[in-house]
């Protein structure tokens, strides 16, 4: 089937490839149209294909700007099922609408502060969503905000029904170190309402024993025996020996022990000391603990080496605690780029002419890998930068039409016009938005922006042309 009358099937009949790969080249036209008429253009071709946005990265910025200024819900509610930026997430969550609340519970990239967000505004909703990460999961059960660690609990995805066959033990103790941090901030009373709201504890083993507690007239003894019981150090010690115990290689094993304390459990030096000289921690295990900068002197000397330190000899000095990790920072580029010298024109030549002949003959295309005749997008823009042509003699001449509106319209060739005026590929950019608003001439019907959508990718004229066939395809005369 010939591509044209491919990209004008029903989006139901395209597989997703060719779905996401339709959406990225109107979605680099959207760059070029006129800010005002940006998201009437976006709910022409969304009524046409309702996963516009779904094209395995983000719109570029003008697009999602424009969507989160001007578009109405309908157009922000399918940037928010597929946005990737959690820059863009969280400005979608700022609107507190419902419809999109509810699209980014079911965008499965959603990003951790993002999905913080939505579990604190109703957990409930959160819980049955489809955007889930377990390792963000566990990092809001281990967070200290209490509200948090309560919403987090309201969850029920989780591994902890493994825990017995050894799949699921970590979510155990964190789920336990949750229940820990709603108790010491609003008592027995905010665990019973917590543990109310529950939706499953088939396989919850600390929720159900939590419930239990909490059934008993004075719950407050149940409850310290219950996270003493997943918290304390003889569950660790526990965990430890059947780790020690089980068949596994030993780089496997010590990688276990090592996951095992980073287990939030509380920790109690003196019986670590006394399973040690008693032989009932493992080696590697006993390492580790020396080395945490909170182990006691003494301590780390009985767990190095299985005996009591020796009386006056002095004790090694703690560990020093980890150096904080350096906070990321992105490169900044520059306001004013470094100017860079024209490159080479190639078939364009020196002089205007002879660019303007080979424009009249030969094919422009991003490189020369399926056609090597062909004048490349750097010899367009260099001859631009030596002044043989101008971008406004330049665009009208570009075949296929392709090469503006998707190479020269996409996020690039809008971060050129923002970082590098002087270049040649700003220069089309701003021609080619320009070329683009005089056609809209401030108001262009739904009709044709959807008439644009088969023609686009393979129309093997210029841009004039290709906006002529669109208004041919719907005749109906713009206003104003």
């Amino acid at each position: 089937m010939p591509e044209r009358q491919r990209d004008a099937r029903p989006a139901e009949a395209l597989s997703a490839s060719e779905r996401m790969t339709r959406s990225f080249h109107l979605t680099c036209l959207a760059t070029l149209i006129p800010y005002h008429q940006r998201c009437a253009a976006l709910d022409a071709w969304l009524d046409v294909d309702r996963a516009l946005f779904h094209m395995g990265f983000d719109p570029p910025a003008p697009v999602t700007e424009a969507v989160l200024r001007l578009g109405g819900d309908r157009l922000r509610t399918a940037l928010a099922r597929a946005a990737r930026s959690e820059r863009t997430q969280l400005a979608l969550l700022g609107l507190e609408v419902p419809a999109i609340d509810t699209a980014l519970r079911e965008n499965h990239l959603l990003g951790p502060e993002s999905m913080r967000v939505l579990r604190l505004r109703d957990p409930a909703a959160t819980a049955a969503g489809r955007a889930y990460n377990p390792y963000d999961h566990r990092r809001d059960l281990l967070s200290t905000d209490p509200d948090l660690a309560a919403a987090a609990l309201l969850d029920p995805r989780h591994g902890t029904g493994r825990a017995e066959r050894g799949g699921g033990g970590f979510w155990i103790t964190t789920r336990a170190a949750a229940w820990d941090t709603v108790r010491a901030a609003g008592g027995v009373a905010r665990v019973r309402a917590v543990a109310a709201r529950l939706p499953c504890v088939d396989e919850d083993p600390v929720g159900a024993d939590v419930l239990a507690a909490c059934a008993e007239e004075d719950p407050e003894p149940f409850l310290d025996t219950v996270l003493e019981r997943r918290l304390g150090t003889g569950a660790l010690l526990r965990r430890l020996r059947a780790e020690h115990h089980a068949d596994r290689g030993q780089q496997q094993a010590r990688r276990a022990v090592y996951l095992i304390l980073k287990e939030p459990y509380r920790l109690d030096w003196g019986l670590l000391a006394a399973a040690r000289l008693g032989r009932r921690i493992p080696r590697s295990a006993a390492v580790l603990l020396a080395e945490r900068p909170d182990c006691p002197p003494a301590v780390a000397v009985v767990l190095r080496t299985g005996r009591p330190a020796r009386p006056g000899r002095p004790l090694p000095p703690p560990a020093p605690a980890p150096a904080a990790a350096e906070p990321h920072r992105p490169h900044r580029t520059p306001w004013v780029p470094e100017w860079k010298p024209p490159g080479d024109t190639g078939p364009l030549g020196e002089s205007a002419a002879s660019a303007r002949r080979a424009l009249g003959t030969l094919r422009v295309a991003y490189d020369t890998r399926d056609d090597a005749a062909a004048v490349t997008l750097d010899q367009l823009g260099a001859a631009i930068e030596r002044g043989l042509l101008t971008a406004a003699e330049a665009v009208p001449l570009v075949r296929p039409a392709s090469v503006l509106t998707s190479w020269v319209g996409q996020g690039s060739g809008w971060g050129a016009v923002s970082n590098a005026a002087w270049s040649g590929r700003a220069a089309l950019h701003v021609e080619t938005a320009a070329l683009v608003a005089r056609w809209a001439s401030g108001h262009v019907p739904a009709g044709r922006w959807a008439a644009l959508l088969p023609l686009l990718r393979h129309h093997p004229g210029t841009l004039p042309e290709l906006l002529a066939a669109a208004t041919g395809a719907h005749p109906d005369r713009p206003a104003g």
